[in-house]
């Protein structure tokens, strides 16, 4: 463990630079930076001993190693079970049938519409009829901006202090598909409860057989949050690595917000 200058661990970004020859260059303002080194002797083992630091990677179902189909456009169950049928008839091995956006209720998790999406449950149970799979995309941003008591994920969200706040205890918001979004705190062990809630209350109206997990980074469509962000060192530290737009807030959240971890 190597301590870079400063009485106390401070979280300054790092950045990492490859040269032209076999090099890295590390760079950062403070904080403390642990070296791994792994010996081997044999390839193999040093993937080993990664692992070991670590953990180890999910081992996936057989089925998702087949062939999977998704694109955006997919805009009703009409035309998914078009897309399934012309693929059975030219006989191609589709295993699992994916969905973008197109079928949740205003792009909010947790939902979907009562248009062209209205059979969406017998459309799943009918591809686990053909021996097929189904995966749907879940952003895990949650909708804000609906009245009291109109969306559950949300409302149970604040209810039990799983969202990530802003320097005044609120809850961040910004923006992403849905429009106004409160990012998920997954350092809380209350935020990891309130998903399992979520997925399973929604796996009971639609037996989805996995989730594509998106724009979890997370992922902000403006600077920080609606508001801006304060102006303290965790925003604006002595030295900014490249990032989009030189800015630690481009494309993302504060990064003063408060989490459960720290």
């Amino acid at each position: 463990s190597s301590h870079l200058w400063g009485a106390e661990p401070r979280r300054f970004p790092p950045d990492v630079v490859l040269q032209p020859s076999p090099a890295l260059s590390w760079r950062s303002t403070g904080g403390i930076l642990d070296v791994y080194v792994f010996l081997g002797p044999q390839p193999k083992n040093v993937v080993q001993q990664y692992l070991e630091v670590v953990g180890y990677p999910f081992m996936p179902p057989y089925w998702a190693l087949g062939f999977h189909l998704c694109r955006w456009g997919y805009s009703s169950t009409a035309v998914l079970r078009q897309v399934v049928e012309n693929m059975t008839r030219a006989h191609f091995p589709l295993d699992v049938q994916w969905n973008d956006l197109d079928y949740m209720d205003a792009r909010r998790d947790f939902t979907f519409n009562r248009d062209g999406f209205a059979d969406f449950p017998a459309t799943v149970h009918e591809l686990h009829q053909g021996g097929r799979r189904y995966v749907m995309i879940v952003d895990p941003a949650i909708s804000s901006s609906g009245p009291a008591g109109t969306y559950r994920p949300y409302d149970e969200g604040v209810r039990r202090g799983v969202f990530i706040t802003n320097e005044t205890g609120q809850p961040l918001i910004g923006k992403v598909w849905p429009g106004p979004t409160a990012f998920p705190d997954f350092t809380n062990p209350e935020a990891l409860d309130w998903w399992q809630d979520m997925v399973s209350e929604f796996h009971a109206q639609v037996p989805f057989d996995g989730m594509w997990i998106d724009m979890n980074e997370p992922a902000n469509f403006v600077k920080g949050s609606e508001h801006g962000c304060p102006d303290n060192e965790l925003e604006n530290p002595p030295y900014v690595p490249g990032v989009v737009d030189g800015s630690l807030q481009a494309a993302t959240i504060c990064a003063s917000s408060h989490q459960f971890l720290s």
